[in-house]
């Protein structure tokens, strides 16, 4: 039986969260895969937070993305709420709240994804979050 688009990007988070990034990107994403974090080509942004602004290529990006994340912040929660299919793509709606490692301040955001979808896979999206937030925790008091 041939998995919906929710579910497909349902279990991309569960090999994701368990550090199996080879499963994810074979069983789930195109070859292709792009993925930005709150949007690209913004220099202001990438001076503020080192993973955003980018557009991260494939899984070697994004596991670069990943990296640079949670070796600064620690993950506390990270809750995905609500999934919405809307054919080609997948909407997903959530909340975090990290500590970073250096600082102790905390992030603490509602998040929305964007999975693009084709033939039953993700060829990327984009994460959108309380930037704002996120910076100020990676601030020095």
């Amino acid at each position: 039986m041939e998995q919906t688009n929710v579910e497909t990007v349902q279990k991309f988070f569960e090999a994701h969260y368990a550090g199996d990034f080879d499963r994810a990107f074979q069983a789930y994403a195109q070859p292709n895969f792009q993925w930005i974090v709150s949007s690209s080509s913004n220099e202001s942004l990438r001076a503020a937070i080192p993973w955003a602004g980018y557009t991260h290529q494939g899984k070697e990006g994004y596991i670069r993305l990943v990296t640079l994340l949670f070796s600064e912040f620690e993950v506390l929660t990270f809750e995905p709420s609500r999934y919405t299919d809307a054919g080609d793509r997948v909407f997903v709606e959530g909340h975090f709240t990290f500590r970073h490692r250096q600082t102790g301040k905390i992030a603490d955001s509602d998040w929305l994804a964007r999975f693009d979808m084709e033939d039953g896979r993700i060829t990327g999206g984009q994460f959108y979050e309380n930037t704002v937030g996120v910076a100020e925790a990676r601030r020095a008091a």
